[in-house]
């Protein structure tokens, strides 16, 4: 899978987070998340949504790994008990389009980790990685399919 690099601006987000492993807890996290975003008027029109995996489920122990989702968000949106406001600093990003199940993930992000994918003059840096599903996302009702890019954080290298 080639890498491409994207650079995401700085953004203020609502993001409500889950502590625990990766894998099936975050559907459950997209779904509430979902309808608080339809609850403060973030559903329509439709709107990118972003998944930070704030850490490395190689080095942390699963209980202790964080994951947030998040939608982009104007000035002066009060968000209640259930979402949080985090202003976002900007990343340079390395990352594909991934087309699958949620359970064919994993073995997507380990492609991705791959040093030799790697763009030429860039490297990896500490940082969240990211998932970035666009407007129309939709997922296929026979299959679970669905399309979002994967992301690892990233500088030009020195």
């Amino acid at each position: 899978m080639p890498l491409e690099i994207r650079h995401l601006p700085p953004m203020r987000l609502a993001t409500m987070r889950h502590t625990g492993a990766y894998g099936p807890a975050l559907a459950q996290l997209w779904d509430r998340f979902g309808h608080w975003c339809g609850q403060h008027g973030l559903s329509e029109p439709r709107r990118t949504l972003y998944g930070f995996s704030l850490d490395d489920p190689a080095a942390t122990p699963p209980e202790q790994c964080r994951y947030d989702a998040c939608v982009q968000i104007g000035v002066g949106l009060r968000t209640g008990t259930e979402a949080q406001v985090q202003d976002f600093a900007g990343a340079s990003y390395a990352g594909a389009l991934f087309r699958g199940t949620a359970t064919e993930m994993a073995a997507a992000w380990a492609d991705l980790m791959d040093p030799g994918q790697m763009p030429k003059g860039w490297q990896a840096v500490p940082g969240p990685a990211v998932e970035i599903y666009a407007e129309d996302f939709a997922v296929d009702p026979a299959t679970g399919a669905f399309p979002c890019w994967l992301g690892v954080a990233v500088e030009p290298a020195r």
